[in-house]
């Protein structure tokens, strides 16, 4: 980590050379941006909302053995609601985890040395109405405060989700979007909170 490989940029600006020696950065001149996997999508979501549970989780609350009556047609099926890291979560063979699914988590049932990235219309649409994705984005909003005005809770705002100031032109988009947006302050301010963390530079390691 200490490298300068490590360290290096997805880009690299006014260093032309740099990238015709080593277009296909086979000589790793710069970083290669990827998609942040499932579980750490899901991680940096309950990080931002504040909701992370750094600790060890415990066992899952399975129902009592004595009630088991699952069958070859009717497996037991369940998805146990944690706010710890992604590496808890249970892990069915029969059935894999729907978010760990959708952002495409590893197959259970094989080795998998390497993950595919896709980009597909399910993904968007969870970021529009997966209700998991809208709490953690309330809590951005309620962590933001009210010190400096607007401009002020813009700023906190990026610099939380994306580790940098806005822009100037962000900041007035922002504001627009603020004005226009219908509903209670929390509602606005969680909109925008949703639409920076439904972004590429939110979700993607550069």
């Amino acid at each position: 980590m200490d490298s300068a490989a490590y360290q290096r940029a997805g880009s690299l600006p006014g260093d032309a050379p740099a990238l015709e020696r080593d277009p296909d950065d086979r000589l790793r001149a710069r970083f290669t941006p990827r998609r942040l996997t499932a579980e750490e999508i899901r991680d940096t979501l309950l990080a931002v909302s504040g909701n992370l549970e750094p600790s060890p989780a415990e066992g899952h609350p399975f129902p009592p053995e004595n009630t088991w009556g699952f069958t070859q047609h009717a497996p037991f099926n369940a998805a146990y609601d944690s706010p710890r890291r992604s590496a808890y979560l249970m892990v069915q063979r029969q059935r894999r985890h729907p978010f760990l699914a959708l952002f495409d988590g590893a197959d259970p049932n094989a080795s998998t040395p390497r993950r595919q990235t896709t980009t597909m219309p399910t993904q968007a649409l969870w970021f529009l109405n997966d209700p998991f994705f809208h709490d953690q984005a309330t809590l951005v909003a309620e962590r933001l405060g009210t010190d400096g005005g607007d401009e002020g809770r813009i700023d906190r705002l990026h610099r939380l989700l994306l580790q940098r100031e806005p822009g100037a032109l962000e900041c007035v988009r922002a504001l627009r979007f603020l004005a226009d947006y219908p509903g209670t302050p929390t509602e606005r301010w969680s909109a925008l909170a949703r639409v920076l963390m439904a972004g590429n530079e939110f979700l993607h390691l550069d």
